[in-house]
């Protein structure tokens, strides 16, 4: 198994079990009694399922059952514009759509809600692969871009936008993002259709960005992210999933921009970037909760939380706490470099 950098360690089973551990069987109010743990003291051990029970159809196991939920779950499609014209014609960018659409789930019961992410497809050129962002990246990005920047020098922005057609297009971006694993060199993203100047152009430019990796050195767990829709179902099976090493590019990406007193890629941002609120419920989620899992085989049946029951847990924190109080805001949560994990 990779042995992770210290900085991105987390406490195993037995630790969280050390601490003052709770069992809760009820979802209702799940949200709120994690917000209320007392990060260096408390835990909770859940009784009570996060992955939806279809996914545990034919006796899987919880690890079946999850993967299954990370590649097939819900995702909240966004109300984008479907056409280039329609796009050029928005008075909105993408994160309003994202916060209006967000804004849906406080009409749901926090515990019906099972969401993994959300979606939004191109408006434009070849490629109209759906585009989805787990939930579970976006802390998670903010994350090793706080790692970068306070212990790796950073992450480096190599722009390529000098063509003409870049309005339209959008820039190709090269970054070198560190890795999670300790003794493993950085890896090479490559940011695709990145809006970087044009009032009405880049509004349909995000929704076509992509990611590519340098000499096919993507991390693992993209790599043998292979999803098939069901067999009767009209959309296709490739889809293109963002991860959090990608979306920890784009941060940067704005960042190099804005000290060029450029905003296009921080207005036209298509991430959720996590309030300092969340991302202390998401270090919560980490480092405070086991769940029973009875298809292990260990003598507690503990284990930790899997990335499409972290991701349903910060949808439901979207509905209890509001998109306002989970989207960050830079008066109030500070910059993420100052963010603790």
């Amino acid at each position: 198994m990779a042995i992770r950098k210290s900085f991105f360690k987390e406490r195993t089973e037995a630790e969280i079990s050390r601490l003052n551990l709770r069992q809760v069987y009820n979802p209702r109010g799940l949200v709120q009694r994690i917000l209320d743990l007392d990060p260096d003291q408390d835990s909770i051990e859940l009784r009570v399922r996060i992955t939806p029970g279809d996914f545990f159809k034919g006796d899987k196991t919880g690890a079946v059952a999850s993967r299954k939920c990370y590649k097939h779950g819900n995702v909240i499609l966004l109300s984008q514009p479907f056409t280039q014209r329609d796009a050029y014609e928005s008075d909105e960018n993408i994160a309003s759509i994202i916060a209006r659409d967000f804004g849906k789930l406080k009409n749901m019961r926090e515990e019906e809600i099972n969401y993994v992410g959300y979606s939004f497809r191109p408006v434009q050129d070849n490629d109209r692969r759906k585009r989805i962002v787990p939930f579970v990246w976006c802390p998670e990005a903010i994350r090793i871009f706080n790692y970068a920047e306070n212990n790796a020098g950073g992450i480096d922005v190599r722009p390529f936008s000098e063509s003409k057609r870049v309005r339209r297009e959008g820039a190709k971006i090269l970054c070198d993002v560190p890795s999670r694993t300790a003794k493993k060199g950085r890896y090479g993203v490559k940011l695709v259709h990145v809006p970087v100047i044009g009032p009405y152009e880049r509004r349909a430019v995000v929704l076509g960005l992509k990611t590519e990796y340098e000499n096919g050195g993507e991390p693992e767990h993209k790599k043998y992210n292979i999803r098939y829709t069901w067999e009767r179902e009209n959309e296709s099976s490739d889809v293109s999933t963002f991860y959090p090493h990608e979306i920890a590019a784009y941060i940067a990406v704005m960042k190099h921009y804005l000290d060029e007193q450029n905003a296009t890629p921080f207005e036209m941002n298509p991430f959720l970037l996590v309030s300092r609120k969340e991302a202390d419920f998401y270090n919560k989620l980490r480092s405070n909760v086991v769940i029973f899992d009875p298809s292990l085989s260990s003598k507690d049946k503990l284990r930790k939380l899997h990335i499409d029951e972290i991701s349903i847990l910060i949808a439901r924190s979207i509905a209890v706490l509001g998109p306002e109080e989970v989207m960050w805001n830079l008066s109030r949560d500070g910059k993420f470099k100052d963010y603790e994990f």
